[in-house]
């Protein structure tokens, strides 16, 4: 990720309130909840080689939602194959991720990740406003990128679900009682634990490790997180095959974090095409024989 081709930005957005609809302030504000202030999102962004370009324009937007404790350094090679392919691709670290400002591991609620992937989309659309836009979206990021397409259905041309966590199971934070209960307060932002290994995600040893090792990953999970990405995976496919908007899920038959029956059975509800990659695990991007995974998204994308 340190070629000179990605763009860095840092987008100033809204502080959220305690149930994630945007805040009112326009200063800074680091811990970007409590709806007052600005709160700086990482963002990176990668343009399509001139010879890619269609009369001088990419062929749409993609933006790229990663899922929850993860980044979007870590989809490079997506992106890059994207951009040769003609998309302008979008990379955010979304709050409280990566290099991007907000309580580690916190979401307040889905309107806060909707509104954020719509900031995107329009930051984008001031440069690229007649573009078709495509969300690929990972994990609790597929859930962000399905409420967001039922959110702003005009703006959305195609979605694509990587994995998405149909019954995400967290170590989230309970209440105690007695004297350290009254001592240690339990609230939205208390910190739990993603609970993810290496082993969980990648059937590769070596992307495994990698995966461990990589600092600006994380494993905490806050309990709002927990319930709103729970809330998520109820709520979010509810009406979602009405809008009719091209779906591809994408799942990995030994992923033991978002399980391919699982994944299969929200695929058929959604009206979506479903593809499963024998012998993957969660994060079947970075694993070995991601390229394949990548190769299917951008051939589907085509036929958007």
């Amino acid at each position: 990720m340190s070629s000179p081709d990605f763009l860095l930005t840092n987008l100033e957005l809204r502080a959220s309130n305690p149930d994630g609809t945007e805040g009112e302030g326009l200063s800074h504000k680091t811990g970007g909840i409590g709806g007052a202030g600005l709160v700086l999102v990482r963002v990176l962004e990668l343009a399509p080689p001139m010879d890619k370009l269609v009369d001088g324009e990419p062929v749409g937007a993609a933006i790229v939602a990663h899922d929850i404790g993860d980044h979007g350094a870590r989809y490079g090679d997506l992106a890059v194959a994207l951009t040769n392919a003609g998309w302008m691709v979008t990379l955010p670290d979304l709050r409280g991720h990566g290099g991007s400002e907000g309580v580690r591991g916190h979401v307040p609620g889905l309107p806060e990740p909707v509104r954020d992937i719509h900031k995107m989309r329009e930051h984008v659309a001031y440069r690229m406003p007649d573009a078709k836009s495509v969300v690929i979206g990972i994990g609790a990021g597929a859930l962000y990128a399905m409420a967001y397409a039922k959110a702003h259905s005009e703006e959305v041309g195609g979605i694509v679900l990587v994995a998405p966590l149909t019954t995400p199971r967290f170590e989230l934070p309970k209440k105690k009682g007695g004297l350290m209960g009254m001592l240690k307060k339990v609230g939205p932002t208390s910190p739990g634990s993603i609970g993810w290994r290496g082993e969980d995600l990648c059937a590769d040893s070596a992307a495994a490790a990698a995966w461990q090792s990589d600092p600006k990953r994380g494993d905490v999970v806050t309990l709002g997180a927990g319930e709103a990405i729970a809330a998520a995976a109820t709520e979010v496919p509810q009406g979602f095959a009405a809008l009719g908007k091209p779906t591809l899920v994408l799942a990995g038959s030994d992923d033991p974090i978002a399980k391919a029956s699982e994944v299969e059975a929200l695929a058929k509800r959604i009206g979506a095409e479903y593809r499963c990659f024998e012998g993957r695990r969660h994060d079947l991007i970075r694993d070995k024989g991601g390229d394949e995974v990548i190769a299917a998204i951008v051939a589907w994308l085509a036929t958007v």
